[in-house]
């Protein structure tokens, strides 16, 4: 039992110094992936981001590396080089903190599809649309719960011919339905894989084993897929995912043997602990060949 939680124990620290790995510059980056609708004609796209002072017009070099990480050749700067809205948000491609290289840029997937990556997508921000006219339209602040997001900015009821700020619909997809039926569907599997195992591989038969066994998997089971879904949609994507498995299961492991060992009493505890090990073995292979439908 003391090696079990010294593995947990080895495993929770692994796993809290890979995810400062990931928030530094290791893994994967998080994302957002906004698709503005809305808007018939031609514009230009830019994220906005809190600074804590008053930014000033920036010029030369400055200015020629912010222009490098636009997703476009051209670059609304005579609406947005030294704007700065009453929340203290501001341009993110002129780079007003310091002159390092932009944190992000924008790929324009398609006309209306704009990603936000390659170093972190920041967890605030404001959308900015510079129409042709030369027209400024700010979305209100959304702050990026996952880790991949994708987002919709809806300027359908906004009238496009004066400048406004904090208006339309900007709001983040977070795929609820779909997490909620994986999570169903994995309780449901594993439950059954390791019911069968108890009755046909280790041939119990009392109903109280087969309660226990149901009543304690649902619960760890549950639990597991909950933890790999934060890592996956919120955390760190496949590195949370694949963190949160191994220390998930660790758990499970540790918790499933002891409990059986101590309330599957139809047989011994050699036993009972022997099915409790090769049943979330096989189960945690099922987990690693099909971690993809996360």
């Amino acid at each position: 039992m003391k090696k079990g939680f010294s593995l947990i124990l080895l495993l929770m620290i692994t796993f809290s110094l890979l995810s400062i790995n990931i928030h530094a510059d290791f893994g994967p980056k998080a994302t957002a992936d906004v698709t503005v609708i809305g808007i018939e004609e031609e514009f230009y796209f830019d994220v906005l981001i809190y600074y804590d002072f008053d930014v000033e017009p920036i010029s030369g070099d400055q200015l020629d590396v912010a222009m490098n990480q636009y997703y476009q050749d051209d670059y609304p700067l005579d609406i947005l080089n030294g704007y700065q809205d009453q929340d203290g948000y501001a341009s993110r491609t002129l780079i007003y903190d310091g002159g390092a290289p932009a944190q992000l840029t924008w790929t324009n997937a398609s006309p209306d599809v704009f990603h936000i990556g390659y170093f972190h997508a920041p967890e605030q921000f404001k959308i900015a649309i510079v129409t042709k006219d030369d027209v400024l339209i700010t979305s209100n602040i959304i702050e990026r719960r996952l880790f991949n997001s994708t987002m919709t900015y809806d300027l359908s009821d906004v009238d496009l011919s004066y400048d406004q700020e904090g208006v339309g619909i900007l709001k983040e997809n977070i795929p609820y339905g779909h997490m909620g039926i994986s999570l169903v569907l994995r309780v449901l599997i594993t439950v059954a894989i390791e019911l069968i195992i108890l009755s046909f591989v280790f041939k119990y038969k009392n109903k109280e084993s087969f309660v226990l066994v149901l009543s304690t998997n649902i619960i760890t089971q549950a639990l597991l897929t909950i933890g790999m879904m934060a890592g996956f949609y919120f955390w760190g994507s496949i590195f949370g995912l694949i963190g949160m498995l191994v220390l998930g299961e660790a758990f499970v492991f540790a918790t499933e043997m002891i409990i059986y060992g101590i309330f599957l009493r139809e047989y011994s505890r050699k036993k009972a602990v022997l099915y409790g090990f090769v049943a979330n073995l096989v189960t945690f292979i099922l987990t690693i060949i099909t971690m993809g439908f996360i």
